[in-house]
């Protein structure tokens, strides 16, 4: 790998004598992990369930080592949500974030999900997660994983950082900036970014961040927190960045963040700098992963004095008949979740949202998704489910039920959007006609529309199996 002289003459001035451990580490095979999705299985049960090896990360609490990303990527079990596949050092951000069950938290650099879709589980039901991208294109994947997961706790937004900072002042409990950055850490993960590091160095995202930064601190309420990270190594994108914070807000304190599993404090110029001695950097040749900065930042004041912001909710809790018909397949415990939750009809769709999620709402702020997509009512005046709405339930939340082990050759086919045509042998498919719920063992997939001879596909076409 050609690296850029400038970058190499960086890191061996900030590494010194561990200059040479680091360099040899672009010979080495990067790490790869996935994240279990806690909001549907147990890591226990997903250790029993794993249909590849395994190995625990020991600084995740649900994250695990993999070898082959590909087998992980294409297994029935990722499109029924039960892990995220991440690199190793992307996890620790939301993972260090103090995130408590029922916290309102802003992601404000989403996409693609992987930090989104963690906090989304750790805020639980009570809680809400905004999460926002100024790129609509990045967005399409965000909301894809986000649905993946099955929360209904989410608000996913378009907007400049500037925007949201004048709508939901001192509105969250946590606010994560994992800010557009250079790339450094990442250059053996993916040597195409090299190219566009030349042309656009730390000089060029330093004032990003910064702006960026100032955002999340008007966002976060009093008692709060901000974590701020980068994949990248440039103590202009790090340290110095958040020195600029701390230095132009006399109520925010950098937190200590705990050094092990081979992370380690400031380097070079702020490696005696008390002011900033709570960061770590994630180096490759110390941690089992790529690069990462991260930093964690308190805004002083008494917790849980967070404003409550949005409040322009204009949507309904009284569903359409055809959809109440609908709810009539649920299980008692499925239903009073679901009825209780508040709905509102956006570009022909119905989506569904926790109470918390909709006091979020804002009818100025562009949005991506607003909770769970559940379906819409077609031109002859039925209702067709949503397969995030599949998602947000478990098998034993249907009446009518499609449950396949993963080897089935079947799920293969339902997953690329192919009517399945059932086998009169399996016990699976005695159902009877109408709506049905595919499931991978008790984990649903989507639905399907059943007519007692063959199962007509309602897989969302945009996700279907490549």
């Amino acid at each position: 790998m050609e690296l850029p002289v400038s970058y190499k003459e960086s890191m061996r001035k900030l590494l010194g004598e561990e200059y040479d451990a680091f360099i040899a580490t672009y010979d080495d095979k990067p790490r790869t992990a996935l994240r279990v999705n806690t909001s549907r299985i147990t890591c226990s049960g997903f250790e029993k369930a794993a249909p590849f090896p395994i190995e625990k990360i020991p600084y995740i609490t649900n994250g695990y080592y993999i070898d082959d990303t590909d087998a992980w990527a294409k297994h029935p079990y990722y499109y029924a949500g039960l892990y995220y596949i991440q690199e190793p050092s992307a996890m620790l951000p939301a993972s260090i974030l103090p995130v408590k069950d029922g916290d309102n938290v802003c992601d404000l650099c989403a996409a693609p999900g992987g930090k989104s879709t963690e906090l989304s589980c750790r805020v639980g039901p009570l809680g809400a997660v905004l999460a926002n991208d100024i790129s609509f294109k990045r967005c399409m994947p965000l909301v894809k994983n986000m649905e993946l997961f099955g929360n209904g706790n989410y608000m996913i937004s378009c907007e400049d950082p500037h925007k949201l900072s004048g709508i939901y002042r001192e509105s969250f409990d946590c606010v994560l900036v994992d800010a557009p950055c250079s790339g450094e850490g990442m250059f053996r993960k993916d040597p195409g970014l090299i190219g566009q590091y030349v042309s656009r160095g730390p000089e060029y995202y330093s004032p990003v961040q910064r702006d960026i930064l100032e955002c999340a601190y008007l966002m976060t309420c009093r008692g709060g927190y901000i974590l701020y990270s980068t994949c990248t190594f440039s103590d202009i994108e790090d340290e110095q960045v958040v020195l600029n914070l701390l230095r132009s807000h006399e109520d925010l304190r950098l937190c200590d963040i705990d050094s092990g599993y081979g992370l380690s404090g400031p380097y070079g110029t702020y490696s005696d700098t008390d002011e900033i001695s709570g960061c770590v950097h994630a180096f490759p040749h110390r941690f089992a992963g790529e690069g990462h900065f991260i930093a964690l930042i308190r805004k002083e004041g008494e917790s849980g004095n967070r404003t409550e912001s949005g409040g322009s909710f204009d949507g309904f809790r009284h569903l359409p008949g055809t959809v109440k018909d609908f709810t009539e397949l649920f299980s008692d415990e499925y239903r009073a979740y679901f009825t209780n939750n508040k709905f509102m009809t956006r570009d022909g769709y119905i989506y569904m949202m926790t109470d918390a999620a909709a006091a979020l709402y804002d009818k100025t702020v562009r949005y991506a998704r607003t909770g769970t997509c559940i379906g819409q009512v077609n031109k002859a005046g039925r209702f067709v489910p949503h397969t995030s709405l599949a998602l947000s339930m478990r098998a034993d939340n249907f009446n009518n039920t499609v449950i396949l082990s993963p080897d089935d050759a079947a799920i293969i086919r339902y997953l690329k959007g192919e009517t399945i045509i059932p086998d009169s042998s399996s016990d699976a498919y005695n159902t009877g006609k109408g709506y049905v719920l595919v499931c991978v063992d008790e984990y649903p997939l989507g639905f399907a529309l059943s007519d007692g001879s063959k199962l007509k596909n309602l897989y969302e076409k945009g996700w279907v199996y490549r």
